[in-house]
């Protein structure tokens, strides 16, 4: 199990080196953006066609509230990068207790993954297709680059839940992962538990 944990460590590193250069949970960068109208009407979110029982979920219009304006969307990064920053941390957290990885921590790891390819996925749409966000005269978002979003944060919302759960398994168990695992743990899954009210928060600014 150990060469699966370095396995796994490994397809971390790629992922991050993928899309960047690894940083430690502590500390998102601020946003440093001023409020600004966005170009995103209400006519093209509803054009955007979304997952089954997406519009049964909270959390979806939560989201959607947050594009309207581009601080929202700066602020939507903003944790975005450090959802991405502590599945890292977590990798390496794991690899550090040095301890054969559990089957229980294996499953937690392989979320990760996915979460971090969700969360490059989002900067990348940040740098691209939503580079009008960064235009220094009039920010703005397109349809587009909400539309993507939106989606895409959904996503990752719903994958950090799942992590949740894998996290709990865990820490039932305290006594077959190990304590280093467990406080691992617990600090990546308190993180995530975090993210809906965070976002919360990024919807709040669309209101000023």
């Amino acid at each position: 199990m150990k060469f699966t944990l370095f396995a796994l460590f490994a397809a971390v590193c790629v992922l991050s080196v993928n899309a960047g250069t690894f940083q430690p949970l502590a500390q998102a960068p601020d946003v440093g953006m001023e409020f600004a109208p966005n170009d995103l009407s209400d006519d093209e979110f509803i054009n955007f066609e979304p997952e089954f029982g997406s519009f049964f979920s909270t959390t979806w219009w939560v989201i959607k509230a947050c594009l309207r304006t581009v601080k929202g969307f700066n602020c939507l990064i903003k944790w975005v990068i450090g959802i991405k920053a502590s599945a890292l941390q977590y990798a390496a957290d794991i690899t550090g207790c040095g301890i054969a990885a559990t089957q229980d921590v294996t499953n937690l790891i392989n979320a990760n993954l996915k979460i971090i390819t969700t969360c490059n996925n989002i900067i990348n749409y940040q740098e691209n297709i939503c580079s009008s966000t960064q235009n220094e005269e009039k920010p703005s978002i397109t349809s587009n680059c909400g539309g993507k979003v939106l989606y895409s944060v959904f996503t990752l919302y719903k994958q950090t839940k799942t992590a949740i759960a894998l996290g709990k398994k865990i820490t039932k168990t305290g006594s077959n992962a190990g304590t280093c695992v467990v406080n691992a743990t617990n600090t990546l899954t308190n993180y995530y538990t975090q993210f809906p009210a965070n976002i919360k928060l990024c919807s709040q600014l669309s209101k000023n």
